[in-house]
């Protein structure tokens, strides 16, 4: 949280930006912050709740023609801010970027970033595209108003992004914004993470699904572990970066997708449970 903190702050550089964080970790991480950050707008939850209600939390309290949306294990560089404002004049309501990695100690941060990020590292396409990473993306704020509340506090941004494009809204991809994920996971906290994730994720996707959309997922499902590995293949090889971390890492990112899998599986069956509540 510091380190992603110390970052927004140097990308100010001249910007009038507002800079928001919703908390429900605890008076721990909450002291810290007013402490060493008081610039900052702190928001406290009394509970912990799901990220998208987080989300929908921080866009609601901010003042703002516009809402940035990171996370607090990701790093700014010092012209992020400006980046996102150049994206912005060009007309777009909806701009992003890349995710790079910024842990590259351990073969287990590799699986994590490949695992989550491999479709938007860079190089990524400049102009429109259909969607956007959830944790570098700028939304105007007369695009986000469109969308019913229930979708903002409720849904995964996957799901939120979809809205917007209903709504003929559109996405421009924008290479010079660039953040850095930089967080370390042990090996059994990121395969709960990706249970729980994908339980979420397939219990909100199946709200909107006709029975036969239902049965149809139904089906993918044995095959989805191959799917989904096949889909960071074809990242890492398009891209061309990365070959050797892939290579390496393949034992760790099977059980993942596993675990994904299964989740998705779960969440179709049963629901989300208390799924979205546990994913960080």
């Amino acid at each position: 949280m510091a380190e992603c903190l110390t970052a927004l702050e140097q990308s100010r550089n001249g910007f009038d930006v507002e800079i928001v964080v919703v908390d429900a970790t605890g008076e721990q991480t909450t002291d810290y912050i007013e402490n060493n950050f008081p610039q900052v707008k702190l928001v406290k939850l009394p509970e912990r709740c799901g990220i998208p209600e987080m989300r929908a939390i921080g866009m609601r309290e901010a003042a703002g023609d516009y809402f940035i949306v990171i996370e607090d294990h990701c790093m700014a560089p010092q012209n992020w801010f400006a980046e996102i404002s150049k994206a912005h004049d060009a007309g777009y309501a909806v701009v992003g970027g890349s995710v790079e990695n910024g842990a590259t100690k351990r073969l287990m941060d590799w699986a994590v970033f490949l695992c989550e990020y491999s479709g938007f590292m860079s190089p990524i396409p400049a102009g429109e595209v259909e969607f956007l990473a959830g944790n570098n993306v700028s939304y105007e704020r007369s695009a986000i108003e469109q969308i019913d509340e229930a979708i903002k506090k409720d849904f995964w941004e996957y799901f939120l992004q979809l809205e917007l494009r209903k709504k003929n809204i559109k996405f421009l991809s924008a290479p010079a914004i660039v953040i850095n994920h930089k967080k370390e996971f042990g090996f059994f906290y990121f395969l709960s993470q990706r249970f729980h994730y994908s339980r979420s994720f397939a219990a909100m996707r199946r709200r909107k699904l006709t029975v036969l959309k239902q049965f149809i997922y139904l089906a993918y499902m044995p095959v989805a572990p191959f799917h989904l590995m096949w889909r960071i293949v074809k990242n890492v090889a398009q891209k061309k970066k990365h070959r050797q971390e892939l290579l390496l890492s393949f034992p760790l990112l099977a059980i993942f997708m596993c675990s994904y899998a299964v989740g998705e599986l779960t969440g179709h069956l049963f629901g989300a449970g208390e799924s979205l509540k546990k994913v960080e």
